[in-house]
């Protein structure tokens, strides 16, 4: 009738019963304790589960306490009553959130790790030989027990299959005001766990599931027993459930960019405060793409980055942004070209091959982030005129490796470290007696600037100990950035 439960023997069974219920323990908290783990059984009503219980005692009558049970301190009672499943099926219609599917998280008070070591140790006095190997996690969970039940009333409700795994996320915060008080206990146990975190609030709580566990783990019966008992039931005694959130996984949208100014940086610039620049090449993007996914935050990336008086021309560098909660997330390959479209309207940015793309691929972004090559082509000045012969002589350089100390224009963001870099290949194009086009292969993260003024002789070698004659650079493009992805959509 109850399924598989530790007692095959109905006596035992019904002291462990009378034992719970004197305790004031709810039915699905006693068939917890019992053993029963059937996700069948526990999706019956309170009242048909209350019946099961009954059974086992002979059908004796008041053997439950109508407060609230102190072992799931009313999770698996009042929270699971039409009134408050209507109020998460509210919470969910009101985020307006898309989604095919569901998973439900709670988080219940720290506490109930108490209760819970309290009454398997209770057991354990009792009836040793049946429960003196026992561990907790072979007790059906609170969490679990609420989802077997709720889970299939709140996918009727919502219309949407309740799975295991999802990424879209109903989020149930369960508090008790008196956890903390509860626990108090651990911190003369166990200082050395408590003292760091109770100091230094930016730890978060005190009292987590984890280090609560860990010190349980090592305390000695004796010790609980005297500094711990069961609370008894109440009508305080129960938790809160005051912040239902819902919340989806993040999208990515992966693409290429060109940029053609040169007064627009790649993320917003904000200096004391204030704004430097009125864009950016991420605002530029990310705009157009919130109005459709309703995201609430972003992160983009992208592989390397120019710098603000720099242009992105060629194809365009590979991005990749994360919308974080968007409230959006059945759109079209149709509605990507739309969006591409909004986006390509701003004279400074273009996109192209823009896609959504799994979590898994965006380390492609970052892989053989050293072992890329890029192309650059820069318009330089020389202090004295470079004769053709000088120029076709930088023609046959191959394979340079260069030592680039951090950029002085760097130091104030990055450590100080010298790197090894290399520039396969390049060559210049007279404009006039005292400019010149140069054109560069090299590894990726090589400072081009610096390779070409020297930065106070921080690069070695440069153009200038190349050609004999110092250099300068007034205007860089970057001219491609090769890494095959993500992939081409056959824009133009």
């Amino acid at each position: 009738m109850c399924g598989n439960i530790f007692s095959s023997d109905p006596t035992v069974t019904k002291e462990i019963v009378l034992l719970l219920t004197q305790d004031g323990l709810c039915p699905r908290c006693v068939l917890r304790f019992l053993g029963a783990g059937d996700v069948g059984l526990f999706r019956a009503t309170s009242e048909e589960l209350a019946q099961k219980v009954k059974s086992l005692v002979d059908d004796q009558d008041d053997i439950f306490s109508p407060l609230p049970c102190p072992a799931c301190l009313g999770i698996l009672q009042v929270y699971l009553e039409e009134g408050f499943l209507n109020r998460v099926v509210e919470a969910v219609r009101t985020s307006d959130h898309q989604f095919k599917n569901f998973i439900c998280s709670l988080t219940t008070p720290v506490c109930s790790l108490l209760r819970e070591h309290a009454i398997l140790l209770l057991l354990k006095e009792k009836f040793k030989s049946l429960y003196e190997h026992r561990e907790v996690e072979e007790i059906s969970s609170v969490k679990d027990v609420w989802k077997w039940r709720s889970g299939p009333l709140l996918a009727a409700a919502l219309d949407a299959p309740f799975e295991l795994k999802s990424k879209f996320d109903i989020i149930l915060n369960f508090t008790y005001e008196k956890s903390d008080k509860e626990c108090t206990f651990l911190s003369y146990h166990s200082p050395e766990v408590f003292r760091k975190r109770k100091q230094q609030r930016s730890y978060g709580d005190t009292y987590t599931r984890a280090n609560v566990a860990r010190v349980l783990s090592k305390m000695t019966e004796g010790y609980f027993k005297r500094n711990y008992s069961l609370p008894k039931s109440n009508e305080t005694n129960v938790c809160l459930c005051e912040d239902i959130r819902c919340v989806h996984d993040a999208v990515f949208v992966a693409g290429r960019y060109n940029k053609y100014s040169r007064t627009l940086s790649q993320t917003p610039w904000i200096l004391d405060g204030g704004r430097k620049s009125e864009s950016s090449v991420e605002e530029e993007i990310c705009g157009p793409l919130k109005k459709k996914f309703l995201f609430t935050e972003q992160r983009f990336s992208s592989s390397g980055r120019e710098d603000v008086d720099v242009r992105m021309l060629g194809k365009g560098r590979p991005f990749v942004v994360e919308m974080g909660d968007p409230h959006r997330v059945r759109l079209t390959p149709e509605d990507l070209a739309e969006i591409q479209q909004e986006i390509n309207k701003s004279a400074d940015v273009k996109v192209r091959d823009l896609q959504i793309v799994e979590k898994n691929d965006i380390n492609k972004l970052k892989e053989g982030e050293i072992e890329k090559t890029k192309t650059y082509s820069a318009l330089c000045w020389s202090k004295e005129p470079l004769s053709q012969e000088q120029l076709q002589k930088l023609q046959e350089v191959k394979d340079l490796v260069i030592y680039q100390k951090t950029p002085i224009r760097v130091l104030h963001r990055r450590p100080l470290a010298t790197r090894e870099r290399v520039v396969y290949s390049m060559s210049a194009e007279k404009v006039d007696d005292l400019h010149f086009t140069l054109n560069l292969l090299t590894q990726a993260g090589t400072y081009i600037k610096e390779f070409v003024h020297g930065d106070f002789g921080r690069t070695t070698p440069n153009l200038g100990t190349l050609t004999g004659v110092e250099c300068d650079i007034l205007e860089l493009d970057v001219q491609s950035v090769e890494l095959d992805w993500p992939p081409s959509l056959g824009d133009t």
